[in-house]
Formats: C-alpha cells, sequence, structure tokens
C-alpha cells in the first residue's frame, strides 16, 4: 500500500522556461517553512548542477533528519522524477521512500506545475498515512506558492524536491 499525494498550482511563464528554472533550483531556496512535524530543507550536498538521471545527492533538514534523494527520470520540459530513500531523523519510522515527480503542462499563458509523491510506509505506521498526508498537501501548496514567487522574481529564481 502506498500513499498518493498530488499538489498543483498555475504558474506564469511558458513550460519550456520553467522547467529550465525547477530542475536545477536549491531544495534550501524552495522549502523554507514548516508545516506541522515536516521541516523545512537545511541544504544539499551533491553535484551541481542537478540534472541527469542516476545523480544523487543528501538532503539535510532543519532539526533532525536526512535522506538520499536520486534524481531518476528527466524529460525536458514536460517532467523530471525522483526517488528518496535512506531516511533518516524522525520521518525514518514512518517513510520506508518516495518516488517524487514534477510535471509541467502547458495552460494558456502559464504552465501547470504538478507535484506529487508516492509514499512508501513502514510496515508498523500505515495507520498514520493519511493525518502525514494532510500535512503533506499544506507543505505543498506553501511550496508551490512560494516556487511561483521565486519564478515571478527574476531570471535566477533557483532546484526540486
Amino acid at each position: 500500500m502506498t500513499l498518493e499525494l498530488t499538489a498543483s498550482r498555475t504558474v506564469h511563464g511558458d513550460a519550456d522556461r520553467t522547467f529550465s528554472r525547477v530542475l536545477p533550483m536549491p531544495l534550501e531556496t524552495l522549502f523554507v517553512q514548516w508545516h506541522g512535524p515536516i521541516p523545512p530543507i537545511r541544504s544539499t550536498t551533491g553535484p551541481l548542477p542537478w540534472q541527469t538521471p542516476g545523480q544523487q545527492r543528501r538532503v539535510d533538514l532543519v532539526g533532525p533528519g536526512s535522506m538520499r534523494e536520486t534524481l531518476t527520470e528527466v524529460e525536458p520540459p514536460h517532467q523530471f522524477s525522483y526517488r528518496l530513500d535512506d531516511i533518516r531523523g524522525p520521518m525514518k519510522g514512518l517513510i520506508a521512500s518516495v518516488d517524487g515527480r514534477w510535471a509541467f503542462a502547458p495552460n494558456g499563458a502559464g504552465t501547470t506545475i504538478t507535484w506529487s509523491w508516492s509514499v512508501a510506509p513502514r510496515p508498523a505506521t500505515r495507520w498514520l498515512l493519511p493525518v502525514f498526508g494532510r500535512f503533506w498537501q499544506g507543505y505543498a501548496d506553501r511550496a508551490l506558492r512560494r516556487l511561483e514567487q521565486l519564478l515571478v522574481s527574476g531570471p535566477g529564481g533557483s532546484g526540486t524536491a
């Protein structure tokens, strides 16, 4: 059993430009707020630029916790996917791994960005997934609002997640 989570937001700008700005954006620039127990990202350690399937980086969270992120697929300007595993800290007891995806679809004069997670839980904590899902939805909504601000703020808006 996995938990499927999805959040979307339409932003100004074409899909090519939006994709090319989001993929290499530093995670610590995008994920800056707590939402319930889900922390912001403190830093990432790994290869730059972040753009080639197979690349791995360490994602360090504010407070205790970290995870390994592996870029699994890149299809400009449509989507990129990644896997989160080797989860450490408080979420280790709940989540075994996450398959994530950012998708970009033209929508009038803008682009609809859809961020999704497929969460594989630890067996003993499956019953907590609906609660985690509600917190993730708030976290994702905040991140997508922040992403829109970064994309509007200028040409350098700089990650994934």
